[in-house]
């Protein structure tokens, strides 16, 4: 195996028009990528250049927000975070919220091209096009991807996207074997990353301001918020929270599984034992932290407790209880467009995902141990 470095000319700074506050970021990313990541020789280049975007996508975002100061102004209107681990049902959740005419759950291609869309209005149809390019060739890299985790540019998707942008976002440990990256971000403060995440979101919704100046209510989905909620209540004192729980057996194992094909789309080198370790690490440790003081953690903001169970189980009656406390109409429209919604798996079309503990050097018992306290507090 032919380990890579990412080509000598990587960029110095985030935001080149300006003092650049995710410099470190940048650099303990990219010392990551040359030594650690031992990415095959062909997807250097791509992900170099997903780098340089994440750059471009800030000072873009910088330079829309001093020539428009009317995106600063924007109402997010108690925003809606929705939480938990990985694997919880968090993707079906946000995917059925996005359809209320109230609420708005952004789509990829947004996500992806929102300084460029707010500047480029006749554009999106070819940002969206550009957008499923990227999400086709990441399937042709990672073909079980598809029925662990499905993507489409015009379907909503993480808000991760935003927060990588700061070189601050536990998604890039996920796709990438850079273990001195992870241990430098988990001792960091995000509070700034996180004003430029609102920055971003801010433009987003812009996209969708109505006649008088409102703005849907943003439903933001990225279960890497949960190790930062604190962080994240700072940029967003009107949070609101869906806190969704699992069983921890299957969330570390099928986090494991979910980690191994994101890097397998751009290495041939992945250690499974090393990614059963972190994903053990890193859940069982929130999970404690949770146990001990979700409710501190998010400064006693509303939060609503939901089941995986509950979910997938009955989920008009999880609808009904969501719109209650977000304070929105559960209407006869919303029903059948869930109902709709439902009825359209197209995970289940690229077969089933299997995946054991046992082939990332985990047990059952060990998970189940480590997370007593959690599965007590919260009754899973």
């Amino acid at each position: 195996m032919t380990t890579a470095a990412a080509p000598a000319n990587a960029p110095a700074t985030a935001l080149p028009d300006g003092p650049a506050p995710f410099t470190e970021g940048l650099h303990r990313f990219a010392d990551a990528l040359r030594a650690e990541a031992r990415l095959r020789p062909e997807d250097v280049q791509p992900v170099w250049r997903s780098v340089l975007r994440s750059q471009e996508v800030l000072a873009d975002t910088a330079a829309l927000h001093r020539s428009r100061p009317d995106l600063g102004r924007i109402d997010l209107g108690g925003p809606v975070f929705v939480i938990g681990f990985l694997r919880t049902g968090s993707t079906l959740l946000h995917n059925l919220l996005g359809l209320h005419e109230h609420l708005h759950s952004p789509l990829l291609w947004e996500l992806t091209s929102h300084t460029d869309a707010v500047r480029l209005p006749a554009a999106h149809d070819r940002l969206r096009a550009e957008a499923q390019e990227y999400v086709d060739d990441y399937y042709r890299k990672a073909p079980d991807l598809p029925g662990i985790h499905f993507i489409d540019s015009g379907r909503p998707d993480e808000c991760h996207r935003l927060l990588a942008n700061t070189f601050h976002s536990m998604v890039l440990e996920m796709r990438y074997r850079v273990p001195s990256y992870g241990e430098w971000l988990h001792r960091q403060d995000l509070a700034e990353p996180y004003g430029w995440h609102r920055r971003q979101l801010q433009t987003l919704m812009s996209l969708h301001q109505r006649v008088d100046g409102t703005t849907p209510v943003p439903v933001l989905k990225c279960p890497f918020h949960t190790w930062f909620l604190d962080d994240l209540v700072q940029a967003y004192p009107d949070a609101r929270f869906i806190h969704l729980h699992r069983d921890p057996v299957e969330v570390v194992g099928s986090t494991a599984s979910l980690c191994r094909t994101l890097r397998g789309a751009r290495s041939d080198d992945v250690d499974l034992a090393e990614i059963g370790d972190q994903w053990f690490t890193r859940i069982t440790g929130l999970s404690q932290q949770l146990a001990d003081d979700r409710d501190g953690l998010i400064a006693g903001r509303p939060v609503l407790d939901l089941p995986y169970g509950q979910l997938v189980g009955d989920p008009q009656d999880a609808m009904r209880r969501i719109c209650a406390f977000l304070d929105v109409p559960y209407t006869a429209g919303f029903a059948a467009a869930v109902d709709d919604h439902l009825g359209w798996r197209p995970a289940a079309k690229h077969g089933r995902h299997v995946y054991s503990l046992e082939e990332f050097g985990l047990s059952a018992e060990a998970v189940t141990r480590s997370t007593e306290a959690y599965r007590r507090r919260f009754g899973v």
